[in-house]
């Protein structure tokens, strides 16, 4: 968690983009390192703001470049090149002044004696005679914001005047690492501070402004730095325009990918985002709390373990037909299908059935469908099956350790199947739950938190006061924050309309093995594949997937079973878990073919899709029917 200790105490001079998804937490992260929050810090420890400074050892300058309006910038028949210049040039007169309110704030110059020669040094860095209506720092922020005003002025009326008549009055940098260094020499608080402009929603600007901004990173003097904050898809170029270079990552710039830090320390996120409901309960009704969180958010939420152990799985099953569990109907299913003895079904029950435990039952079935599918005779393939039940019960070792890795493997996927069997939503519930779902984006949690709440209120549950809130409230708020996340992430437009439709079809593929009858990789949500190797087009459509958190890269990738070639990784979001009834960890993965993944992941190949999803099928449902080539013993997919 170093990369993320920075961000609490940012006083390196290495310029840091931080990205994440929407909601990740990447502005409350940049504000909190702001001169704003700063001060009220001292305040709250009775500082001195100066020496609060000089103990932090930088001041935060915060800006959001929406308050550029960048798309004025940009035709009103006039050249790139006119349009570059006034770009550079407005955006160095607002970084100014908000630099200056941060030195007037500090009583610079005012409390010191010195303000008339300090004014007079920071006019030194103009190329042009500045008028000031005062000789001080108040009179030189309203010269700066009057030539704002102005160039204002002359943007907004340049269509109708067909000209410009603006004058620039300094070069590019002069003010932004001039200010800071003349503040830094005169003053002896300041002379090991570091002055950092952290600039937030770089997605905003085109990618000729991000040139600029690019340029002013390389070119960056002591004792300024910058951090940049934007969107996991908001960083359209590395290019500067110093001689065409780019800058480099860990060289120019270091990167902190937020939300995928906080996927791969998933207890440091855990203990966060609990201290953050924690407060926020705290002070919505007015009770102190000791930060303490450890066991205090789980007691207002009913919970339903779905261990395979949990003596409360047979009170949640229905009756079929003369009192017959329904698992045990769907075995006559795939006996039929199978064209085998339905008589033997009585049999089979008999031999498998454990009846306090009805997810044992079920792996009991699954281990006899994965040795019909080898299309072993039904005696013998019982026969050993209930060899290994036995083993399992009594103890008994090689038997009970590959039964109770069975166990292990396909535990929570058979009691999703138990529960969709019998008519019942999937369970998902519990602060932990919630926390695994939101996958380091705290406002995804906040989400879920905010429609578990209000599905408790409307059934009268009194969250929070005393209630606890029902399995069916969360049930409801977790998929209504499901379908707000496939809703409300995605880009707009056509593009975003791509993303849903290729993770519907993953989701779908996904859930197909879930609720099959032998499914042939454990919690299915993660798959593999070769990047270089797809079509452009989807390749584009994974990226943009990406970006908008509806997948999320593994880091490290996955080694191939044949090949051990290391190829890309990804999860789909748990946020959209609920949404197909999927689950929300990362187990089995599926390695994905070129050809495979651009059936998914293209609209226009729907025919080829279809055809992957009946292969597919026919592996995973009886009566199992193979495919040329495959391999029937092999859990990963078409390889």
């Amino acid at each position: 968690m170093n990369q993320l200790a920075e961000l609490d105490h940012p006083a390196s001079p290495m310029p840091t983009f931080i990205l994440g998804a929407k909601g990740s937490g990447k502005t409350h992260l940049m504000r909190h390192q702001a001169y704003e929050l700063q001060k009220l810090r001292y305040r709250a420890r009775k500082q001195d703001v100066r020496d609060g400074i000089a103990d932090d050892g930088y001041i935060g300058l915060y800006v959001r470049c929406s308050g550029l309006q960048s798309s004025r910038f940009f035709g009103k028949r006039q050249p790139p090149e006119l349009w570059d210049e006034l770009f550079s040039y407005y955006f160095e007169l607002w970084l100014a002044q908000h630099l200056l309110y941060i030195a007037i704030d500090l009583g610079l110059g005012a409390i010191d004696g010195d303000e008339p020669e300090l004014v007079d040094e920071l006019l030194g860095l103009f190329d042009h005679e500045v008028g000031l209506p005062t000789p001080t720092l108040s009179g030189l922020s309203i010269a700066l914001g009057n030539a704002q005003k102005t160039l204002d002025f002359e943007i907004n009326n340049c269509l109708l005047k067909g000209s410009l008549d603006v004058k620039i009055t300094a070069t590019r940098g002069k003010l932004l690492f001039g200010i800071p260094k003349v503040l830094s020499n005169r003053y002896p608080f300041l002379a090991n501070v570091l002055f950092s402009y952290d600039i937030d929603e770089f997605e905003n600007l085109t990618e000729p402004q991000q040139v600029h901004v690019n340029t002013l990173l390389r070119e960056k003097e002591p004792p300024t730095t910058f951090r940049i904050g934007a969107r996991s898809y908001g960083v359209r170029t590395q290019r500067t325009n110093s001689g065409g270079e780019e800058n480099q990552p860990d060289s120019e710039f270091q990167e902190i990918h937020l939300d995928m830090e906080f996927r791969e320390h998933k207890s440091h996120y855990s203990d966060f985002v609990k201290a953050l409901i924690a407060k926020r309960l705290a002070s919505g009704s007015g009770r102190d709390t000791d930060g303490s969180v450890t066991g205090f958010l789980d007691q207002y939420f009913e919970f339903f373990d779905t261990s395979w152990s949990n003596p409360l799985w047979p009170t949640r099953l229905k009756q079929g037909a003369g009192g017959q569990r329904v698992h045990y109907g769907n075995l006559r299913r795939v006996l039929a299908s199978l064209k085998l003895d339905v008589s033997k079904a009585a049999e089979v029950e008999k031999m498998l059935a454990t009846p306090q435990f009805p997810v044992i039952e079920k792996l009991n079935l699954l281990l006899l469908y994965q040795e019909l599918a080898k299309r072993r005779p039904l005696d013998d393939a019982l026969a050993d099956v209930a060899e290994r039940f036995r083993g399992y019960q009594a103890g008994d070792e090689p038997q009970a350790g590959s039964y109770k890795q069975a166990l292990q493997h396909y535990g929570d996927d058979l009691a999703a199947q138990l529960l969709r069997e019998n008519g019942d939503s999937q369970i998902y519930c519990g602060i932990g739950t919630f926390v695994t779902m939101s996958a380091g984006i705290p406002r995804a949690l906040l989400t879920v938190l905010r429609s578990t709440f209000e599905w408790a209120v409307f059934h009268d549950e009194r969250p929070f006061d005393g209630g606890v809130i029902s399995l069916k409230s969360q049930q409801r708020g977790v998929l209504e924050a499901s379908n707000w996340y496939y809703n409300n992430m995605r880009k707009a437009g056509d593009d975003g309309l791509l993303i849903q439709t290729a993770v519907e079809r993953l989701a779908s593929l996904f859930r197909l093995n879930r609720y099959g009858d032998k499914p042939i990789e454990v919690s299915l949500s993660t798959f593999s594949v070769a990047e270089q190797d797809l079509d452009q087009e989807a390749r584009r459509i994974l990226k943009l997937a990406e970006a908008r958190a509806f997948i999320h890269r593994v880091p490290g990738g996955q080694r191939e079973r044949n090949s051990e070639q290391i190829t890309a990784k990804f999860q789909l979001s748990p946020m959209l878990a609920p949404r197909w009834d999927l689950p929300l960890s990362r187990r089995g993965a599926i390695s994905l073919s070129p050809a495979n993944f651009n059936a998914i992941f293209l609209p226009d190949r729907k025919s080829a899709y279809d055809e992957l999803i009946r292969k597919f099928s026919g592996r995973v449902t009886a009566p199992f029917r193979h495919h040329e080539g495959e391999d029937i013993g092999q859990l990963g997919l078409f390889q």
